[in-house]
């Protein structure tokens, strides 16, 4: 009888259904101010454009930016969205036209997944470290991974490369708002990213102590908008 029971209570557990994992909750673009990590908006223009271009990317565009202005850029795919983004941040020359951005830090989520290996650590290097190495131990010890609801903890020490893009691209966002920059660049921040998750993001925006400039074409996005609009 005991083994009978043992087999039916073996049974039993073979047939439960696993529950799923705790859903992950966004603790928003300021998280990290609720960990020590605060900075003051810039007053006035922080960045202005005037009659940038890329040649067969980026028709001519102008714009000035304020220290905690919300500007959505939209567009059909190939308008320059993207390539907009990538002169804002620096990582882009413009051929004509000039960019001043007045000594703030601009922080950009890319389409693709940005994750910098500066030690060299390869595949074995896990999330956690990825982490580290990347804001810095002292800020990493202020501000953990864990502060933003953006990676549950049991992926903390697996291997980067063994993560979906989208949850890179987790990583990727907290990278970004560990030290908060003047000037947060999102490039279409509803890709590879869930839908709970985008839309905590958007709503989470107009709170943000900068500025912020969203390249989106997702409608939903525009039809909530609340801010300045560029169209290209």
């Amino acid at each position: 009888r005991v083994n009978d029971s043992r087999s039916r209570l073996e049974k039993l557990e073979e047939e439960q259904v696993r529950k799923p994992p705790k859903e992950l909750t966004f603790a928003g673009l300021t998280a990290s101010s609720l960990a020590g990590a605060t900075r003051e908006p810039a007053d006035g223009p922080v960045v202005v454009a005037s009659g940038i271009s890329v040649a067969g990317r980026l028709p001519e565009t102008s714009l000035t930016l304020n220290g905690t202005e919300k500007l959505l850029v939209t567009g059909p795919n190939g308008s320059g969205k993207s390539t907009l983004l990538s002169v804002l941040a620096g990582q882009l020359t413009p051929d004509t036209g000039s960019l001043t951005v007045t000594g703030v830090r601009t922080g950009y989520l890319t389409q693709d997944v940005d994750l910098p290996d500066p030690h060299d650590r390869g595949d074995d290097r896990t999330v956690e470290r990825a982490y580290r190495d990347l804001v810095g131990e002292e800020l990493a010890d202020e501000v953990p991974l864990s502060t933003f609801g953006l990676i549950h903890p049991r992926d903390e020490n697996r291997p980067l490369v063994e993560l979906s893009l989208g949850q890179q691209r987790r990583v990727a966002l907290a990278v970004l708002l560990a030290d908060p920059p003047a000037v947060l660049l999102l490039d279409e921040p509803d890709n590879h990213l869930s839908l709970s998750l985008v839309t905590a993001l958007e709503e989470a925006i107009p709170a943000y102590p900068g500025a912020v400039v969203v390249a989106s074409h997702d409608r939903w996005l525009r039809d909530r908008w609340t801010g300045e609009r560029l169209e290209l």
